[in-house]
C-alpha cells in the first residue's frame, strides 16, 4: 500500500468513512507502489479527492460528492474530469448556471471530449437557451455518434427550435443506438404526430407502452393518435388509462368522452362530458355552454 497517500485521509476520518468510499480509497491507495507519492504529490491528492466523491456520488451523497469534487478542482485546475462530473451534480440539484459553468470549463480544457458539449447543451435546453443548445449538441453527436442521449436531447432541441423533420431524424439517428427507448420512441411518436404521421406515431408509442406499460403520458398521446385516425374503439383504453395518471386535464375526459360516444358507450360518454364540464366550469364560459349543450343533446338520444 501507498502509506503516503492513505495517509490524505485524516486519521479521525478513516474509521467514520461508509465502506464504498473507505474501499475507494483503499483501492487507489494499495494500487500506487510506496514511494510513488514523495511529499504526497499535488496531484495525486486531486486524483484521490476525485475518486472520493465518485464514491459518494455512488452512494447518494450528493452535497458531499461536490464538496469532494471542489476539492479536487482546487488541487488540480485542469482535472477536466472532476468539471464534469461536478456539473452533473450541479444540474441534478437545479444548479443551472453553475453546472452550465462547469461544463464550459470540460470543452475549454478538453474541446473534443463530446462528454462537456453534452452537459452544455442538456442545460442549455433546460435554460430555453434553444439556438445555443443545437450548436452544442450538434457538437456532442459529432464527437460521439454513439451517443444516444446527445442524438435524443439534439431532437427535442431541433423540435422547440422548430425543426421538426431534423428532430425526427435525430430521434431516429438515436434509436439506432438505444432502439428500446421509451422517451426516445415516445419523443419520436410526437414529431411524427406534429407532421401529420400518424400511422408512425402511433408504432412509436406502441414500441413506448411494451417497454414502459400504462405510462400515462405516453398512453394519452398514443390515444391522441388513434383518435386523429377516427380508431375511436382502440382509443378508450389509453385514454382511460391516461386519466389515472392526470385525472384532472380537461382535455383528455373530452376526448374520452367523445370517443365513447362515437362507440356508443352512451353513459359512459354522459360522465366523462360531465367530468370536462366540472372541470372547465367558472374558466371557460362559452365553452362550458357548449359541454351543457352537448349533454343535454345526448341525454335526449
Amino acid at each position: 500500500m501507498n502509506a503516503s497517500l492513505w495517509a490524505l485521509v485524516e486519521p479521525g476520518w478513516r474509521s467514520k468513512m461508509r465502506a464504498p468510499i473507505r474501499a475507494a480509497v483503499m483501492f487507489i491507495a494499495c494500487a500506487l507502489p510506496a514511494g510513488a507519492l514523495p511529499g504526497v504529490a499535488f496531484a495525486d491528492e486531486a486524483e484521490v479527492r476525485y475518486r472520493i466523491c465518485l464514491a459518494h456520488k455512488k452512494a447518494g451523497k450528493f452535497d458531499a460528492a461536490e464538496l469532494e469534487c471542489k476539492s479536487a478542482i482546487e488541487k488540480r485546475p485542469d482535472h477536466g474530469a472532476a468539471f464534469y462530473t461536478l456539473g452533473t451534480l450541479q444540474r441534478q440539484k437545479g444548479q443551472l448556471p453553475d453546472a452550465l459553468a462547469s461544463f464550459r470549463k470540460v470543452r475549454e480544457l478538453e474541446p473534443t471530449n463530446a462528454l462537456g458539449w453534452a452537459g452544455e447543451g442538456a442545460v442549455l435546453l433546460r435554460l430555453d437557451k434553444t439556438d445555443e443548445a443545437v450548436e452544442a449538441l450538434k457538437q456532442a453527436v459529432a464527437l460521439d455518434p454513439s451517443d444516444a442521449t446527445s442524438a435524443g436531447n439534439l431532437g427535442n432541441a431541433l423540435r422547440k427550435q422548430g425543426h421538426p423533420e431534423e428532430a425526427i431524424a435525430a430521434y431516429k439517428k438515436a434509436l439506432e443506438k438505444d432502439k428500446d427507448n421509451p422517451d426516445l420512441l415516445n419523443n419520436l411518436g410526437v414529431a411524427l404526430r406534429g407532421q401529420n404521421k400518424n400511422a408512425e406515431a402511433i408504432e412509436a408509442f406502441q414500441r413506448a407502452l411494451a417497454k414502459k406499460p400504462g405510462d400515462p403520458a405516453v398512453s394519452g398521446n398514443l390515444a391522441k393518435a388513434l383518435r386523429t385516425e377516427k380508431r375511436y374503439a382502440e382509443a378508450v383504453g389509453p385514454y382511460e388509462t391516461a386519466i389515472k395518471g392526470n385525472g384532472s386535464d380537461p382535455g383528455l375526459w373530452f376526448d374520452l368522452a367523445y370517443s365513447y360516444e362515437q362507440t356508443g358507450q352512451k353513459d359512459k360518454a354522459l360522465g366523462a362530458y360531465r367530468k370536462h364540464l366540472e372541470l372547465i366550469k367558472g374558466k371557460d364560459a362559452r365553452a362550458a355552454a357548449y359541454i351543457q349543450e352537448t349533454i343535454e343533446k345526448l341525454e335526449k338520444k
